[in-house]
């Protein structure tokens, strides 16, 4: 009785420990069935998008967006249809052909400075307030590109939503 007991201790302490190896194990990103990452932001293609429960024509449309080049979560691929969340939250169906793969970014926090570089950062190109949209350019070392309005400048990633956490600093 004694040595079934240790064995099944033994057991449970190893599939314990497993987990706990795996749980810490760096996650790999997953590729939806479009070959793209998810998640990933895309953005509205069209000035009139219609967001729905489900994935497909019968479902009832659930949010209208009336703004292009709005940024949109994607968290999940059925399909031609892909599930979205947007900044407030919410979240529902698109079809694949009314979102771009143009990075688009709404300011976060009150109005935020961008500048000419990061390494320029006292050089000031525009000041942009809480819920401007301006398009993404690129990003490196927690840092994007945008261009707002005719004014390109660098802003912290953490500082658009937008972005991922990959593009932001740890």
């Amino acid at each position: 009785m004694k040595n079934s007991n240790k064995s099944l201790l033994l057991c449970c302490l190893i599939l314990l420990l497993s987990n706990i190896s795996w749980a810490q194990a760096p996650n790999k990103p997953t590729i939806g069935a479009s070959g793209y990452p998810l998640p990933r932001f895309m953005s509205l293609d069209d000035a009139v998008t219609n967001m729905r429960t489900g994935p497909g024509l019968e479902y009832p449309i659930d949010w209208i967006y009336q703004k292009e080049d709005y940024p949109l979560l994607v968290i999940a691929e059925y399909a031609n249809w892909f599930k979205v969340t947007d900044i407030d939250g919410s979240s529902g169906w698109i079809l694949r052909a009314l979102l771009s793969l143009k990075r688009y970014g709404i300011i976060l926090n009150n109005s935020q400075k961008l500048v000419k570089s990061p390494k320029e950062r006292n050089i000031v190109t525009v000041i942009a307030e809480q819920g401007v949209l301006g398009s993404i350019l690129k990003c490196e070392n927690g840092w994007c590109e945008m261009e707002i309005g005719g004014f390109n400048g660098w802003i912290r990633a953490e500082n658009i939503w937008g972005t991922l956490d990959q593009e932001r600093p740890d």
